[in-house]
């Protein structure tokens, strides 16, 4: 039977990162960073090399759900979307490669969401406790929820096309774009077909891979297809003078909302933990 479950208090899982790091509006949203990498070069620490920036990657909050073989997941997702929708947020699924490369190395999470622009770390934490329950099938469940500020690539492919519908089912049904970049959106416009991507952070050579699906279905050149952010407003994120992420070090705390200082705890079943 479905069993609701109280969780334990909050346990905060710190990442130490190599510097801080802050937004910057893109002065020109269209213009690639002007500290473009040679071809197929590697920055490390598992970042694409990215020069589609500025507005086009954005900061964004990220839920992730490690759990055992004994998750109700349906369950689970319906309960992390019912506190979304009361809480006014909507969730969602994003691929598992978003999140840093340490948290990955402990597990790939069953569950791997993203919140919408705007949501803060604090709001995201409320979804899931202290204070509220979990859903599990049985108290054997170990669930740990991760909140994770990640850089998305928010990109708008734009091509002309006379018949857009009949161009999007051409690419639907060649695939070269859903192998590329897998969930994808469209929008048809009167003589354009936009292609919308929110997701991990593509490579130079993927989003290139994207213009030729997009060009093959369009009869046309890749060169003719344009990257653009999906909206021209807001903050984006300049590659090249972000900091590179660096090996998680993991502190286990465990916070006293009563008090100013945290103490260090085992970590317990049914916790969140925030990056």
């Amino acid at each position: 039977m479905f069993s609701v479950n109280r969780l334990a208090p909050a346990v905060l899982l710190v990442l130490i990162l190599s510097g801080c790091t802050a937004g910057v509006a893109a002065p020109d949203s269209l213009v690639k960073s002007t500290v473009a990498p040679e071809p197929g070069a590697d920055l490390g620490n598992d970042r694409p090399v990215v020069t589609f920036d500025g507005l086009m990657v954005r900061r964004r909050v990220a839920l992730a759900v490690h759990a055992d073989e004994n998750v109700d997941l349906p369950g689970l997702r319906a309960e992390l979307e019912r506190r979304a929708t009361d809480a006014s947020l909507t969730l969602s699924d994003i691929a598992p490669d978003v999140l840093p490369a340490g948290l990955l190395d402990q597990a790939v999470p069953v569950l791997t969401m993203l919140l919408p622009a705007g949501t803060t770390t604090a709001q995201t934490r409320a979804l899931i406790g202290p204070e509220a329950s979990v859903s599990s099938l049985s108290a054997s469940q170990d669930s740990t929820f991760f909140v994770v500020d990640v850089l998305v690539h928010d990109l708008r492919f734009e091509v002309a096309a006379a018949d857009p519908a009949q161009v999007a089912d051409s690419i639907a049904t060649e695939g070269i774009v859903a192998d590329a970049i897998g969930t994808y959106g469209t929008t048809l416009g009167a003589g354009l077909l936009g292609v919308d991507y929110i997701g991990p952070l593509l490579s130079d050579g993927l989003v290139e891979s994207v213009r030729v699906g997009i060009a093959r279905g369009a009869g046309t050149a890749a060169a003719e297809v344009a990257v653009r952010p999906e909206s021209a407003t807001g903050v984006g994120v300049n590659i090249a003078i972000e900091p590179l992420p660096t090996p998680a070090v993991i502190a286990e705390t465990m916070m006293d909302h009563d008090a100013a200082e945290a103490t260090s705890v085992p970590v317990s079943p049914g916790r969140w933990i925030g990056y």
